[in-house]
């Protein structure tokens, strides 16, 4: 039953968010004090069920539901009725909840207050999907003009109603994750909680949805960033990981990369290696992971990841420069004598495999084995250029091996 983000913000820019009707008299009048929703009973619950039957939500045409059978009991029939009420009333996204803005919906047709409606869109029919999307698509097409007036007066304020508008979209985009993230959570008190926290999002978007079209884009980007936050708090309630979360867990690990890097350099100093580098870049990182820390702070994530990449990379290459030139050589040197090893592995291949006179290619092969032994010696010894210059003198005396064949 959830609308998809995309069809609730191509909606958004044309179509008012409250359009009610008048109720009819035989409705009953129910007292609501909570957010209804599947698995809750109660005589709020049949008191409702009562009056979506009796405005045509029909919760069911025989048994439990059906009129004059009301149940204290909310299920998926009830909830798919509410979602038609809902969508029939202009309440997006129109999912089934029945909470705060509900609440306040029922209390307008309640008391009779009413909103001038389009002209042409026709009620949903009861518990159809496909008849209430018609139904949006319906009241767009009518109020085609009016977009066209607001996007004239927006443009004299094109910057603000810009942000204003992509404020409202992240504010839909975090309530459908939220959605999804509860639909997906086992019941209990952090669900509760979370509904609580949608039902506050989807009121501070309706807040937000009717200050862009009042063109007070200042008062609609704040009221997008609270739907925004609570939508947050909605899906980290029920079990969902923030952005912001994520980037905690970076942080957190990249100052364990720190304390580990900080090891490394202390052993190096031990061994007489040049670490003033390091430490410099160390220290660097470290006051990039702060700053990344006050901009998380500030509601900055995409400045705090950035600077977290940036302290990842910097003890990356504080590592990398431990030991300066020594260690580089170490590597290349490494380097050189597995480049050996795979030579002389070759050249036993291809001198095994050969029909030919191969006792000159076997001279220069124990040439190639004698001089990589010099150079895994004088790698033990940490004379790295020797092993290096030995390791490719055997390099080439494998080469000659096998071109002797």
């Amino acid at each position: 039953m959830k609308i998809s983000t995309q069809l609730f913000f191509d909606a958004f820019f044309t179509l008012a968010l409250f359009t009610f009707t008048t109720p009819a008299s035989a409705a009953p009048i129910c007292t609501f004090t909570r957010v209804l929703d599947l698995g809750v009973t109660g005589e709020d619950v049949r008191c409702l069920q009562k009056y979506l039957n009796s405005e045509g939500f029909v919760i069911a045409a025989t048994g439990g539901g059906a009129p004059g059978s009301e149940t204290t009991q909310y299920g998926q029939k009830t909830k798919e009725a509410v979602a038609s009420w809902q969508a029939a009333n202009g309440l997006f996204p129109a999912v089934g909840t029945f909470g705060t803005l509900s609440r306040a919906a029922y209390a307008k047709l309640a008391a009779g207050v009413t909103t001038p409606a389009p002209a042409t869109p026709s009620t949903p029919a009861p518990n159809n999907n496909d008849a209430a999307i018609e139904a949006y698509k319906a009241q767009i097409a009518t109020l085609t003009s009016q977009l066209a007036a607001a996007k004239a007066a927006n443009t004299a304020n094109s910057s603000e109603a810009k942000k204003a508008k992509e404020a409202i979209k992240e504010a839909i985009d975090m309530i459908n994750d939220a959605e999804d993230e509860i639909e997906d959570a086992e019941a209990g008190e952090a669900v509760e909680d979370a509904k609580i926290n949608l039902e506050d999002a989807r009121e501070d978007l309706a807040e937000a949805v009717d200050a862009y079209f009042d063109e007070d884009f200042a008062d609609a980007l704040v009221a997008a960033a609270k739907a925004h936050d609570n939508a947050e708090d909605a899906f980290s309630d029920a079990g969902g990981e923030t952005q912001e979360d994520e980037i905690e867990d970076d942080i957190d690990r990249v100052f364990d990369e720190i304390d580990e890097a900080w090891k490394d350099v202390e052993e190096a100093d031990d061994d007489g290696e040049d670490i003033e580098e390091s430490e410099e870049l160390l220290e660097k990182a470290e006051e990039l992971l702060e700053k990344a820390e006050d901009a998380l702070d500030d509601g900055d994530t995409d400045e705090a990841e950035d600077l977290v990449k940036k302290a990842s990379d910097t003890v990356d290459d504080a590592i990398d420069a431990i030991g300066g030139d020594a260690k580089k050589d170490k590597e290349k040197a490494k380097d050189a004598i597995e480049d050996a090893k795979d030579a002389i592995e070759d050249a036993e291949d291809e001198i095994a495999d050969s029909n030919k006179d191969t006792d000159d290619a076997e001279e220069l092969l124990e040439e190639a084995e004698d001089l990589l032994d010099e150079a895994e010696d004088a790698y033990d010894d940490e004379d790295y250029d020797d092993a290096e210059d030995l390791a490719n003198d055997a390099e080439d005396a494998a080469n000659d091996a096998i071109n002797e064949l």
